[in-house]
């Protein structure tokens, strides 16, 4: 039985308001939250499809309205409420006409049971979806999880810092494997359950319990002790474990081996101590140099002028012997300040070690075995080799000193190797003046009584030595040490008592072709004419140094500082050659020098030095100096070379 269709029409309305206010009621209770316009509508698209369905149940499908609504969030309570609704739609709509009332009450039931069935089976299907939008959710998060501790696990394990973990009682639970290296473990197993006093020296445990086991964090430094026993040192960062509450469970201590950086600040500390050493003795070396040249100079003068069989010739040759063996002193000084880069050439050191070695060989007791073993196919070292050689026969004395004793020889075996070798980046960091590349090696080996670590610090220091009193002046190897150093290489030492000891010299090799040896110089007092400008500080220097170039030829102008040489120099006219004194009052060396090129371009200056560092003669010698002649001057030496600039002017 068809119900009428303008009734349903007037009551579409009035249900669609019911609907609405039943859904704003129980808004609270949807899976959504819905917008109150979206629930008018919502309201009527349900009256609209229920009317519908009483005029014409194949006109609509209820079940799809159901899935509708639960795919919108609408809760059971609220659909519910709406099925409710519309049943009493049909019980008011039809009051008072049994004959339509049951037809209609048939189809909002069918209707409300469709409604009913599709949404929830919609919800199920979402509850399904969630379920699973759920598992693959916390199954991302999971993985994710189980990949960030994976990572963070493998960045503990390799971490290049021993990690240890403890719990509050100071027992081990855990280490990684950078631990167990440091402290010379085999497996975890050996570690986990020991005390952490364990681990460190004896007299640091009260202060390494006291620190990492407090409550707060702490970094420091402490002395640990390997299993073998052996101390170490190790910076520390320690830290609280805390677990969700703030309650502390246990401590996690990180530790980075500092015995590498130990070594380096004391390499830097040496370096600074050798420089500082050098500035003092280079000062000494300087007065003691201006001295000598006076001295030598005068006797020098003297002798030229004294018959060579006289008794005052023998004694003056004496007194020079005192002034060379002063020059001696001097010039290790030097050697050691690196105040002098000699006359460097491109030399094979197999061809130095086997010329030193001649020199040697008379001086070494028989119970002594010499062995050399060079490397055939040496690279070439730019050096100088009177520098060299007496590098070599230093640690060769010390070395057969070291197999002698007072009053007996011990039999012993001396061998000086040389080879090529290649310096890579992790053994750099051994020397903080090297840097990486091709070097060659010379390495002097004995089998002497070997040298305390305590005494091996202080090697290179001038004036410490472990020879008696009338043994040794302490000079050898800071002689050395400044020779080396000045030829932009390193040395290294390796020793202990009863071992003997081995010294490693590491010098840049060059790629330069060798040169050929210079014709040895002709004898006596060079002479020569022209005009010679003399500028020195100390007045002793300046009459010797006049006097000379005076006796061979030349006119001599002097002056006793920079400023003065300016006023005596003038435009330079008629001036052949200016010798130039490197440190003076007022106006040094240096600054006379530019000053004297502004006002003529091709000056002629020859710079004496007693004093500073070659880097300033050498760069001198670059904006066009001449030559440089060092203190204390040898007269014959200093006249040949003022007659070849002289001449060349």
């Amino acid at each position: 039985m068809s119900l009428p269709a303008s009734r349903l029409a007037e009551g579409q309305k009035a249900l669609a308001e019911s609907l609405t206010a039943r859904l704003r009621d129980l808004v609270f209770e949807n899976r959504y939250s819905l917008h109150p316009r979206r629930l008018a509508q919502l309201g009527t698209e349900l009256a609209v499809s229920f009317t519908r369905f009483l005029q014409d149940p194949a006109a609509g499908d209820p079940a799809a309205r159901g899935e509708a609504a639960a795919r919108e969030g609408v809760g059971p309570r609220s659909i519910l409420a709406v099925a409710e609704a519309m049943r009493g739609f049909c019980r008011t709509l039809f009051e008072g006409d049994p004959a339509r009332m049951g037809p209609a009450l048939d189809a909002a039931e069918r209707f409300c049971s469709a409604l009913l069935q599709g949404f929830m089976q919609m919800v199920e299907a979402l509850i399904l979806q969630d379920q699973e939008r759920l598992r693959r959710a916390l199954s991302s998060a999971l993985e994710k999880q189980s990949r960030d501790l994976l990572v963070k696990n493998h960045a503990v394990n390799t971490s290049i810092n021993g990690i240890l973990l403890t719990d509050l009682d100071g027992k081990v639970t855990w280490v990684n494997a950078s631990f167990l290296s440091l402290w010379g473990y085999g497996s975890a197993d050996e570690v986990v359950g020991m005390p952490l006093a364990d681990f460190w020296a004896e007299d640091e445990r009260p202060r390494a319990a006291e620190v990492l086991l407090s409550s707060g964090g702490w970094r420091g430094e402490l002395v640990a002790r390997r299993r073998d026993g052996g101390p170490f040192n190790v910076e520390v960062s320690a830290s609280i474990i805390r677990n969700e509450e703030g309650a502390a469970v246990g401590i996690m201590t990180s530790f980075v081996d500092a015995t590498e950086r130990k070594r380096l600040q004391a390499q830097v500390i040496q370096a600074q101590k050798m420089e500082a050493l050098g500035q003092l003795a280079g000062g000494i070396a300087h007065d003691f140099n201006n001295l000598l040249t006076a001295i030598g100079g005068y006797v020098q003068l003297v002798m030229e002028r004294t018959p060579r069989d006289s008794r005052m010739h023998k004694d003056l040759v004496q007194v020079q012997a005192a002034v060379d063996r002063g020059t001696g002193l001097t010039r290790q000084l030097r050697f050691f300040t690196r105040q002098t880069a000699g006359v460097r050439t491109v030399i094979s050191l197999n061809d130095t070690v086997r010329e030193t070695l001649e020199i040697l060989r008379h001086t070494f007791p028989p119970e002594i075995g010499v062995r050399l073993q060079l490397e055939p196919a040496l690279d070439l070292v730019e050096a100088d080799p009177n520098q060299l050689s007496q590098v070599l026969i230093n640690l060769c004395v010390n070395a057969r000193d070291a197999m002698t004793e007072p009053g007996q020889v011990r039999r012993g075996t001396l061998v000086i190797s040389t080879s090529n070798a290649i310096l890579a980046e992790e053994r750099v960091g051994k020397y903080c003046s090297a840097r990486p590349g091709r070097y060659v090696a010379v390495r002097v080996k004995d089998t002497g009584a070997g040298i305390p670590a305590e005494v091996q610090d202080r090697l290179f220091i001038p004036f410490v030595t472990t020879k008696g009193m009338r043994s040794g002046t302490g000079l050898g190897l800071a002689v050395v040490y400044g020779i080396v150093t000045n030829h932009e290489g390193f040395i290294d030492v390796r020793s202990a008592p009863g071992l003997g000891t081995e010294f490693e010299l590491m010098l840049p090799r060059t790629s330069r072709a060798r040169e050929t040896a210079p014709s040895a110089p002709a004898t006596g007092l060079a002479r020569g004419r022209g005009t010679v400008l003399v500028v020195d500080d100390e007045q002793q220097i300046r009459e010797i140094m006049s006097r000379v170039l005076v006796d061979c030829g030349y006119t001599v102008i002097t002056a006793g500082d920079g400023a003065e040489a300016l006023d005596r120099f003038g435009t330079g006219a008629g001036i052949d050659l200016v010798v130039l004194d490197l440190v003076m009052p007022n106006l040094g060396g240096k600054e006379c020098f530019a000053r004297l090129r502004e006002r003529r371009g091709d000056v002629r200056v020859l710079v004496t030095t007693g004093h500073t560092s070659d880097g300033t003669a050498r760069e001198m010698m670059q904006r066009g100096a001449v030559d440089i002649i060092e203190k204390p001057l040898d007269l014959k030496e200093f006249a040949r070379a003022v007659a070849r600039h002289v001449s060349a002017a």
